[in-house]
């Protein structure tokens, strides 16, 4: 087993050698600017020497899975850039299931409230769904195990378990007397990327894009094609918090919409040549207009896709500016079941943009934080064109055509967030005998109650402070009725519909098919939205 540890540290290494190790040669002469560099076997041997050194004298025993897996490597490659990353077996695992798009479980999602276990939801069509579990109920065993002081990771490491396999949970639910003792066969459980397809008005089409991963392709052309069938005249690509994956994925959904042909992206680094991506199976015949949402957390595959429809003019892009991840991620599986990604590559657009925002000489913190904060504006960098002349810029990002920022939060919707006050209004309901029917929303009695139970529970001191929030609680009210009553995805659909940012994306269908056909003036009157002048996190 040290062994293998010690392989896992060479490796890393000569990962990191391989980007940085040119900093250490020496040029020397002239022609054919012949450079010298230091051998690897000398950095790897002050390594070996410096960890037997450590081994042999420290004054405890070293933990090396610690000292490797959380320190050396980590560290190591946190110096190159933010997205290279190394993985424990477990937290590799998890990346590999996310990649693959299933995992063996029971198939809900929990959560910690008050230091228990609760059910944010079952999945559809899964053993605990299938099984009778409901949203807002409490784990308080597993198989005979209290949870009781157990986090989320931890509870869901016992509940998971090999397909075919049982679980047995005790549950507490809102108006039961006693515990709910269930047995479940586990199963694969899949992790659709595309969950939600549906129709607005009979003619607006919408899809909600959560990740990009090994079953996106097939989801997507489902989706797509059902939609087409219902004759859509406009489609909604929701790609709002998708953090991005698969770069194949990414490339087959722009290429969805694209004539055959054209690129997508391309992308190269210094040790890997150029390639480039174009689109293989284009929608022909199917040029409907397109407004494609994105906001500050859209990232990496959700922005080639983004990029590309924007490049060639397909679709218009609409929300707030997007991460900024313009980086290529290579997976290497290494010994003991650990992973690392390491950055291989940058990507650019088609129309030659490099979208990755600048990550030197600040703080992991900024890196990840300043794309949502009300002050970050990405530095501009060098103008584009897309194919019908419109110019883009490099600016740390995806910048939209038209901006459209999220309602934030007041402090009573914080409160009631963070209180899980409809969730827990919605299971006393239905506790209580309530009965609703799908697509129902709630009457004004309803939502009165709701009002009652948020002072009762001291969320609000004053009532009239929750006629303002109306809007927001009928929202939520109705969201998570159908996710109690029916399932988590009818309640998604619920939610897309009352969205206020979607009802925006709609009005903009118009301006779309403008784009569409090639009209350069068609976002003329957006164009201020983006006139404030930019300025670098370090003028912050």
């Amino acid at each position: 087993m040290k062994n293998f540890r010690w392989l896992l540290l060479i490796a890393a290494v000569v990962a990191a050698s391989s980007i940085v190790g040119g900093r250490f040669g020496r040029r020397i002469g002239t022609n054919g600017n012949l450079i010298e560099t230091g051998p690897l076997e000398t950095y790897l041997a002050r390594v070996e020497r410096l960890t037997r050194l450590l081994d042999d004298r420290f004054m405890n025993p070293i933990d090396w899975d610690k000292t490797i897996y959380s320190g050396a490597i980590p560290s190591m490659l946190a110096t190159l850039d933010p997205h290279s990353t190394f993985f424990d077996p477990q937290a590799f695992q998890k990346m590999r299931e996310e990649q693959r798009g299933s995992y063996a479980g029971v198939g809900m999602q929990i959560d910690n409230f008050r230091r228990q276990t609760v059910v944010d939801f079952p999945f559809p069509d899964t053993p605990a769904f299938e099984g009778g579990v409901l949203p807002g109920d409490i784990i308080e065993m597993v198989d005979d195990q209290s949870t009781k002081g157990l986090n989320v990771v931890e509870v869901a490491s016992r509940v998971k378990g090999p397909s075919g396999t049982s679980v047995h949970l005790s549950l507490s639910r809102e108006g039961t007397d006693g515990w709910i003792e269930l047995d479940l066969e586990r199963a694969n459980i899949p992790r659709l990327t595309v969950p939600i397809r549906t129709v607005f008005d009979g003619k607006i089409g919408y899809l909600r894009v959560e990740s990009f991963g090994d079953t996106t392709i097939l989801e997507l052309n489902r989706a797509v094609d059902d939609l087409e069938e219902r004759r859509i005249e406009g489609l909604l690509l929701d790609l709002r918090d998708n953090k991005g994956g698969l770069l194949t994925a990414g490339v087959h959904m722009a290429g969805r919409f694209l004539d055959e042909g054209v690129s997508v992206v391309s992308h190269r680094g210094r040790a890997s040549r150029e390639r480039r991506y174009d689109s293989q199976a284009g929608s022909g015949a199917s040029r409907y207009p397109m407004v494609v949402l994105v906001n500050c957390n859209s990232a990496s595959a959700s922005e080639i896709v983004a990029g590309a429809l924007q490049d060639h003019g397909r679709a218009l892009i609409a929300g707030t500016t997007t991460f900024g991840k313009g980086l290529v991620q290579s997976v290497f599986a290494l010994p003991e079941s650990t992973g690392m990604v390491l950055t291989t590559a940058r990507y650019y657009t088609p129309s030659g943009r490099l979208i990755q925002r600048p990550y030197e000489n600040i703080s992991r913190n900024e890196y990840y934080g300043n794309p949502c904060s009300d002050r970050y504006r990405p530095t501009q960098g060098p103008a584009r064109l897309t194919d019908n002349g419109r110019k883009v810029y490099e600016r740390g990002g995806i910048t939209p055509d038209v901006r459209i920022d999220e309602p934030r939060l007041t402090p009573a919707q914080s409160a009631i967030r963070r209180g899980r006050s409809v969730e827990r209004f919605v299971a006393k309901l239905r506790a209580s005998g309530h009965a609703m029917t799908r697509g129902q929303s709630p009457s004004p009695e309803l939502l009165s109650r709701l009002e009652d139970f948020l002072v009762s529970e001291s969320v609000v001191e004053d009532r009239k402070k929750l006629v303002e929030e109306r809007a927001f609680l009928k929202r939520s009210l109705t969201t998570h009725l159908h996710i109690s009553y029916f399932d988590y995805y009818e309640g998604l659909r619920v939610l897309a519909a009352l969205d206020p940012v979607v009802r925006q994306a709609r009005s903009l269908l118009g301006t779309a098919e403008r784009l569409l056909r090639g009209e350069v003036d068609a976002l003329s009157q957006y164009e201020s939205q983006f006139d404030a002048p930019p300025f670098s996190p370090a003028a912050q």
